[in-house]
């Protein structure tokens, strides 16, 4: 029906449709499409970057063995970030889950002067070493919201767990942030 060339224009929900009918090429195309988010995400709230690609790499995997029975009741984008969140705590839950300064710095996309490259390093370490004290499911969501932008629902949906409760990480994780890096708004 579409050769290989038109595949990237399709819509994520009809190669979602074509992959779960054994179509490798259009499995292909949404992994192109979503693996540099995946990869993004799972290295936010991995301590050790060098386990991320094998993560991401397992995730994926498991979404192709798992893609004839996605029901569509989410995105395919939220179901991708909900396979790997689960990879990843299994790992971290072996770990002592600490955050990587380098990816919140990251993260920060800007290209600011000596001066603010510095006061921003130590904000972005001090930031780091706070989110690496949070539990998993708080650090997960507070980066799937303040930097993925996922909503509410979605990241519930992720993390498997309920809107109240993903809220309530979101209001305790920005709280405990805001009261340990105050020093560096004043």
């Amino acid at each position: 029906m579409f050769g290989a060339d038109l595949l990237p224009s399709l819509s994520d929900e009809t190669l979602t449709r074509r992959a779960q009918r054994g179509d490798t090429a259009a499995f292909d195309v949404l992994v192109r499409r979503h693996a540099g988010a995946m990869h993004r995400f799972v290295a936010r709230t991995m301590p050790e970057r060098s386990d991320c690609d094998d993560i991401v790499q397992e995730s994926l995997i498991a979404a192709w063995k798992a893609m004839p029975t996605f029901a569509h009741r989410s995105t395919l984008r939220t179901w991708l970030f909900s396979i790997a969140a689960r990879k990843t705590a299994d790992v971290l839950r072996r770990r002592t889950p600490v955050v990587d300064s380098e990816a919140v710095q990251d993260a920060v996309a800007s290209e600011p002067g000596p001066g603010q490259t510095a006061a921003d390093r130590d904000f972005l370490d001090a930031l780091g070493r706070e989110l690496g004290r949070l539990p998993y499911q708080a650090r997960a969501a507070w980066w799937l919201r303040e930097v993925d932008g996922l909503s509410v629902a979605e990241i519930a949906s992720v993390l498997r767990t309920s809107e109240g409760s993903v809220r309530g990480h979101l209001q305790r994780t920005r709280k405990r942030l805001a009261e340990a890096l105050h020093g560096y708004w004043t």
